[in-house]
């Protein structure tokens, strides 16, 4: 369980900040139930989800952690086996985001910048679910990464880039 005012990753919505625990006086929710309230750290807004929630929640990474995978990203592998079929293609990515490990996202990431690379060298374009998820997954491991080093997740890109190049 997690405690109020802890820093939290909760599913697509990436960074929140526990804000309650317990029943909030909403029509519609259980009241036999537990709730976290959580408020977003990026975007505006509430959310009540119950603390036997089944959607992932886990503590933010600390600096030193963001450090350590943003130092071992040149080692971290570009190749992923995803399905030419665009559908199962879909599917392949969204559980990979899914997990919302920084690791699984950075491996996305990487997968479809070399396809964008390769596509743009041949003259074709990138299918557009790489792209969905090339964006959605620059978008959670970025926020992730701003929260955790004290940055504008505007940034992000340009510090990973900085490390990269100076390790």
């Amino acid at each position: 369980m997690f405690s109020v005012n802890e820093y939290v990753i909760y599913g697509s919505e990436g960074v929140c900040k526990v804000e309650s625990i317990g029943h909030p006086d909403i029509t519609g929710l259980d009241k036999n139930r537990e709730y976290y309230t959580l408020s977003p750290v990026y975007r505006s807004g509430k959310i009540y989800t119950p603390t036997d929630s089944t959607i992932i929640m886990r503590r933010v990474i600390t600096k030193n952690q963001a450090e350590e995978i943003i130092g071992g990203i040149k080692d971290i592998s570009s190749d992923l086996d995803v399905p030419k079929d665009a559908k199962l293609a879909n599917v392949f990515y969204r559980d990979m985001v899914r997990s919302y490990e920084c690791h699984k996202l950075i491996k996305v990431i990487k997968h479809v910048f070399h396809k964008q690379r390769e596509c743009a060298e041949s003259k074709r374009s990138l299918p557009a679910v790489d792209m969905k998820f090339f964006k959605m997954a620059e978008e959670m491991l970025y926020s992730e990464f701003a929260f955790a080093l004290g940055i504008d997740p505007k940034d992000v890109k340009g510090y990973i880039t900085d490390c990269c190049e100076n390790t």
